[in-house]
């Protein structure tokens, strides 16, 4: 019998802590699970509701996980203060065998993410569908409904919504400048990433050209960006896509970025 692997253990002990509770454990650890790879760097619980969230912290913290010395201000301002209307709301703790865990409340198009579907379907890369729904204590795999016909561990593009809106452009500035990094991090976990490469291209392709054809210099500056992002994936340069990222700080100027990236 083959010894159970990263991802089985620190899945079985996250989720002997939380069984029976509302929250959701998906991410890269349970792909790796699913793919039988080493390819995570931490564990993510995905919470529907801000008193979940708090309550899901504490249940770790009292079974021995310690807060990120970073995210100690965060866990104190919640307690006094509440929670702030961002988007994402996360803590992240190390477990008794130190895997970096994030709590997360995350809100969707203007709603919490309150059923494990909802919280895959939120996710970029369709290598990510499948998850564990704790309160039911039950594994779900939404790959062979999101994409029929597609191998469920071969290779898969983006998730349907994320895919659309790459396709035609429709990308935040946040996701755009990040997507690049993510790419190149589950490339380097061993994944066939050729169909999200696909969407990527052609969605920093589009709004590259929308972005130079502005008056507006920082927009411009932005295409020039998109148009080395998009470069860098079609070229597979992978190790250089690293490196740059490595040394950039997203709150610099658009320049500095550009410059990392060069």
């Amino acid at each position: 019998m083959s010894s159970p692997s990263r991802a089985d253990v620190a899945l079985a002990e996250a989720a002997g802590l939380l069984r029976g509770t509302p929250v959701f454990i998906a991410g890269s650890c349970v792909a790796a699970q699913s793919h039988q790879t080493d390819g995570f760097s931490d564990l993510d619980v995905f919470v529907p509701t801000q008193q979940v969230l708090i309550s899901t912290v504490q249940t770790l913290l009292n079974h021995g996980y310690t807060i990120d010395d970073r995210f100690g201000r965060v866990w104190h301002r919640w307690l006094r203060y509440g929670l702030k209307g961002w988007h994402t709301n996360s803590m992240r703790l190390f477990s008794k065998t130190d895997v970096e865990t994030n709590v997360v409340y995350k809100i969707v198009d203007g709603h919490p993410t309150t059923t494990l579907a909802q919280v895959l379907e939120s996710f970029d890369f369709g290598l990510l569908g499948s998850g564990y729904d704790m309160e039911s204590e039950t594994y779900r795999d939404m790959r062979p409904y999101l994409f029929p016909g597609y191998p469920v561990n071969g290779p898969l593009p983006l998730m349907p919504g994320k895919r659309d809106a790459w396709r035609n452009g429709y990308i935040s500035q946040y996701n755009g400048l990040r997507e690049a990094a993510r790419y190149a991090k589950y490339h380097g976990y061993g994944y066939d990433m050729s169909l999200v490469k696909e969407d990527l291209v052609q969605g920093y392709r589009m709004v590259a050209s929308y972005m130079q054809s502005q008056a507006d210099d920082d927009k411009q500056l932005l295409g020039q960006i998109y148009t080395t992002l998009g470069d860098k994936i079609e070229d597979n340069e992978i190790d250089e896509l690293l490196q740059s990222y490595k040394t950039l700080d997203f709150k610099d100027s658009l320049d500095l970025i550009m410059e990392a990236l060069e």
